[in-house]
């Protein structure tokens, strides 16, 4: 097994480090059409992995960005590489692991659901599910502002999860800022009991946790929207900022302070909602990074996630600063705000 070299730039060099992740990336195979996947013949080939949409869009919005992973000895392998380093990542952490394949995921579209797509995954014995302990070290995160990890990469395995501890815990110890979002996938967590047990340590670490209605109704089903936010809040005892996403409704943000905050979305064409969270957090994560308030953040936030679900694939449509803004005077109405 091999750190990527030849096809990998860090170009980071000695300039001070923003954000590090670490997580699956997958090649997705996202259908050309709508329709069941039996009757489709043409997909497009993309790549997306939670994390890594959040280290693209943060990319895009000028940081500099690391991300820890494994990919398969393979042409998928090579096109994640690719894909990444094209989006200014550095992946001179990402192992090439030539005893597991990368993994690959289907993408069905607008079916049953108009609007809604589903997803069929082939990542089981995956190369980044065989990620372990010895994948941190602590120069990898070392001078990093914010390390950022979901609730997707512990769940993949006992290794994972052990790997994503560990690099949230040695962030912790060098003053960085954790985010963590719940990103509960049913696949992967059949059973809530065990899917909090996952969680909750990452909870318990977090500075910025971020949720959604549809994890807050999986992981407290018998309970109303107000007593699922106090259960929340309970595990994320460090936490600043707990952001509760609710797609079409917007976004709920709890303070520290005990202020709460909301922000509508925005009514924009779905193409492929997939991917929309993952730029919601990069643009909130942004904003934090620069300094700006929270309400500030939750309207950056919606806009990117709204921009993010008008394309296909989940890194290309990830929107810069100016394309936030543009489509922020757009839909509100004023002159072009540009954060920089």
């Amino acid at each position: 097994m091999n750190y990527v070299d030849i096809t990998s730039r860090n170009w980071l060099g000695g300039l001070t480090l923003d954000v590090v992740s670490l997580g699956e990336v997958m090649v997705q195979l996202n259908a050309v059409e709508p329709g069941p996947l039996r009757t489709v013949r043409l997909f497009e080939r993309h790549i997306a992995g939670s994390e890594a949409n959040t280290l693209v869009g943060l990319s895009r919005l000028g940081f500099r960005t690391r991300f820890i992973s494994r990919v398969g000895d393979d042409e998928m392998g090579m096109a994640v590489v690719s894909e990444l380093n094209s989006y200014g990542v550095d992946t001179s952490c990402v192992k090439v692991d030539s005893a597991a394949p990368t993994g690959v995921y289907f993408v069905q579209r607008g079916y049953p659901i108009p609007g809604k797509s589903k997803v069929a995954y082939y990542r089981s014995g995956s190369a980044a599910s065989r990620m372990d302990a010895d994948d941190i070290k602590p120069e990898l995160l070392r001078g990093a502002r914010l390390f950022h990890v979901s609730g997707i990469t512990p769940a993949l395995s006992a290794s994972c999860r052990a790997a994503a501890l560990g690099a949230a815990i040695v962030a912790h110890d060098d003053g960085a800022l954790m985010s963590f979002d719940t990103n509960i996938r049913v696949q992967l967590l059949k059973i809530p009991d065990i899917a909090l047990e996952v969680v909750e340590p990452f909870l318990a670490l977090a500075d910025i946790v971020f949720t959604g209605s549809g994890d807050l109704d999986f992981l407290f089903s018998n309970e109303d929207r107000d007593r699922q936010v106090r259960m929340a809040l309970e595990l994320c005892p460090r936490a600043r900022v707990v952001v509760v996403k609710c797609g079409a409704k917007g976004a709920t943000a709890y303070l520290a302070d005990g202020r709460v905050l909301q922000a509508s979305a925005f009514s924009v064409p779905v193409v492929d909602e997939l991917g929309a969270g993952d730029a919601f957090d990069a643009a909130f994560l942004a904003c934090v990074l620069k300094g700006k308030e929270v309400d500030e953040a939750l309207l950056h936030a919606n806009a990117a996630g709204a921009i993010a679900v008008t394309a296909k694939g989940d890194l290309e449509p990830l929107p810069t600063w100016r394309d936030i803004g543009l489509f922020l005077a757009a839909y509100i109405g004023g002159k072009e705000t540009l954060i920089r």
